[in-house]
């Protein structure tokens, strides 16, 4: 337990104490004792602090609470105290989740000096910390043009950190001891910032590669790329071929496991503690197309560290590098490719000129739209007396089934599961348990730091769903930013987008209700039940958060009948086309998704509505939380949800919208109209044909 220590306690107990010399003053002090550390409150002790100090120090004060007193307080007494109680494993086991929002509060906050104090400490413990920490700092000397000392001095502190260390007793904990060789960390946390820097230009190089200009193939014997996508592809596996044959250098001449323990690059996810990227496989590795950007999807060979060290590597071995002598990519990823990017040849189809009558009708739609908004009495809406109850005849069903068995059933691909075994059984590094194979999506030319605000949203969201024992089911996956331009997404695997599913059930004549039922066959009724609890769960969010542009390129369908939606670029008041308002809808609720639960009288509808609703009660007792992870964003992140706009207005605007001030009985009627208001969309209807008619996307 923390304990609140006083000027003369302190003199008696500690006199011998090698901790910060302690003031002389006569003012009465507040001293913070953490660990048995003494940490010194430089301001006078008062009653009303002390009382706070009581809270600060109970043991009902958790991570949430200290982060929303950050956000309150001026005072440099309470910062100071917040700050120390950082240091405390109680809250510094959960900072990493927290870290974009204790960096926004140093960089939009008067006194934050202590919260910097902490991150350095940090960072000294905890590489992967360090490198993330470094990331947000310099997209904030983007921001300003690289006009902040501040900022500087941040990572300068970091990197010298990195060299100090923080010594320690037990020689066996790798983590934090004093290495003889001081810069191992730092060569560590440079490496991989060096490689991720090395990524970014990749990406940008591959926008503007075209067939034949890459005259220099490295060795790989394969023929001169024919098209773009095979150019793109081998521009990239031929980088990383020299980026594992770095990584082998290095286990041979540098790896050592008392002076220099560290080897591959640190993976930067929260759920991936300890995994070091060893070895890449490019022929799991391969580019999509977009109109503005080159992502590419990386496959790559990870080992936890902490198994790394402790086996002893033959320094004879070599990496293995994986067989590159193929234009295109195996047929294994091929089927995947669609799943959260447009493809090249939909790309290619964007650039042409939209005909006569697609111009006529993407303006008349226009029209409507901005009638409707001058006009809101006479909103129209869907008719949905055909979706009532599901119209799919036995017949029709009986050739569904057959055409899914006989042509759609790996509309999904390979398993991953298997994809993964089959590389782990020839690997050379399968003898060690800790081996996995991971996939992150690397973007350029993209700020993804409102995406990862969003994504910390839905991560609490589905912590309290769990910890109530709701049956909503959301899907969060890792997104960390490398600089105010670029980023990284944990890849999706086993999904597909629905934009990408229903261009493939147009060639068949089969609808999307017909396709899930044929498909799911044998498990159908699982496959539903996880198909509404997902779809009641990003209805709830997509409601909270007031989520749009949900189109079907931005939600996905997994392998067990969950739907996931990714890509929030607009949350929080912000949609496409500005104040147009064109989805008004207070989510997604589509005809297709109406037959797959029975249509609007059967039970599962009911459920739906049921579980949505308990839902929003949960979420309502946890609205500081999220308020909290927004505003502490606000204060010193430049996002285009606070772009020309006053961050309380919005975070009051987000507050409202959990319906704080109605009974449980009002909730209900609420939810039911928000279902009716989704239901009777005549909006989203027109929003889904604006993105066919304008970007090919299939309603």
């Amino acid at each position: 337990m923390n304990e609140i220590v006083k000027d003369n306690e302190i003199n008696n107990s500690n006199s011998n104490s090698n901790d910060k010399t302690l003031n002389s003053s006569n003012d009465e002090k507040i001293y913070l004792n953490i660990k048995n550390n003494i940490h010194i409150i430089e301001k006078p002790y008062n009653n009303n602090l002390g009382s706070l100090c009581e809270l600060f120090l109970s043991d009902i004060f958790s991570i949430e609470l200290l982060i929303e007193y950050l956000i309150k307080k001026e005072d440099h007494s309470s910062i100071d105290i917040l700050s120390n109680l950082l240091f405390d494993k109680k809250y510094s086991s959960k900072t990493f989740f927290y870290l974009p929002q204790l960096c926004s509060l140093v960089r939009g906050k008067n006194y934050m000096q202590p919260i910097e104090n902490y991150i350095t400490y940090k960072a000294a413990e905890d590489n992967m910390f360090a490198v993330c920490a470094n990331w947000i700092f310099n997209s904030y000397i983007k921001d300003l043009e690289g006009k902040s000392k501040q900022f500087d001095k941040c990572i300068e502190d970091i990197e010298m950190s990195l060299i100090n260390g923080v010594k320690i007793s037990n020689e066996d904990d790798y983590d934090n001891q004093f290495f003889i060789n001081k810069s191992a960390k730092l060569n560590h946390f440079d490496n991989t910032i060096e490689f991720y820097i090395k990524l970014k230009k990749i990406c940008d190089k591959l926008k503007l590669i075209k067939p034949g200009q890459d005259k220099k193939n490295n060795g790989i014997k394969n023929e001169p790329p024919k098209t773009l996508k095979q150019a793109r592809n081998q521009y990239l596996r031929k980088h990383l071929i020299k980026i594992n044959k770095k990584i082998n250098q290095y286990i041979k001449t540098k790896f050592d496991l008392k002076n220099n323990p560290f080897v591959g690059y640190i993976l930067p996810f929260e759920n991936s503690s300890n995994k070091i990227i060893i070895n890449f496989l490019p022929n799991y590795s391969f580019c999509f197309s977009t109109k503005a950007r080159v992502p590419v999807k990386l496959t790559f060979e990870c080992i936890n560290l902490n198994e790394l060290r402790q086996k002893k590597i033959d320094e004879n071995s070599e990496i293995k590098i994986v067989n590159t002598e193929t234009n295109d990519i195996d047929d294994v990823t091929q089927s995947t490719e669609e799943k959260v990017f447009e493809s090249e040849e939909e790309e290619e189809k964007e650039k042409k000129s939209q005909t006569n009558s697609e111009k006529e009708k993407t303006k008349k739609i226009l029209e409507e739209i901005k009638y409707q908004n001058e006009h809101p009495e006479e909103e129209k809406e869907v008719e949905i007396e055909n979706i009532i109850s599901i119209q799919t005849t036995t017949e029709n069903q009986t050739k569904a089934d057959d055409l899914v068995n006989n042509n759609l059933k790996d509309i999904f691909g390979q398993n991953w599961s298997t994809i993964t075994s089959e590389i782990k059984s020839k690997s050379q590094y399968k003898n060690y348990k800790s081996l996995s194979i991971e996939s992150f999506i690397a973007k350029s030319n993209d700020d993804l730091r409102q995406e990862v605000m969003t994504m910390q949203l839905i991560k609490k969201f589905n912590e309290i769903f769990k910890k109530a024992n709701l049956p909503l089911h959301l899907h969060p996956y890792e997104i960390v930013i490398t600089s105010s331009q670029s980023g990284l997404i944990e890849f999706l695997p086993d999904t597909i987008s629905i934009d990408a599913l229903k261009k493939k059930l147009l060639d068949y004549k089969i609808t999307f209700n017909q396709f899930f039922r044929a498909y799911f066959k044998e498990n159908f009724e699982e496959a539903q039940k996880n198909f509404v609890e997902s779809l009641a769960a990003y209805s709830i969010i997509s409601y909270l958060i007031s989520i749009k542009d949900r189109h079907n390129g931005n939600i996905l369908l997994d392998k067990k009948g969950n739907l996931i939606h990714i890509d929030f670029g607009f949350i929080l008041g912000i949609s496409p086309g500005g104040n147009l308002n064109f989805e008004n809808a207070p989510f997604k609720l589509t005809k297709d998704y109406i037959q797959v639960m029975g249509g609007i009288e059967s039970d599962i509808f009911l459920y739906f509505k049921s579980i949505f609703y308990k839902g929003i009660i949960e979420c309502k007792k946890y609205v500081d939380i999220f308020c909290n992870i927004v505003e502490a964003m606000g204060i010193g992140v430049p996002m285009p949800c606070f772009n020309g706009k006053n961050i309380k207005d919005v975070v009051n605007n987000f507050r409202d919208r959990f319906l704080l001030t109605y009974s449980d009985e009002d909730i209900l009627n609420i939810v039911y109209n928000l279902v009716d208001k989704a239901l009777n969309s005549w909006r989203t209807t027109q929003y889904d044909i604006f993105q066919k008619l304008t970007n090919g996307i299939i309603p």
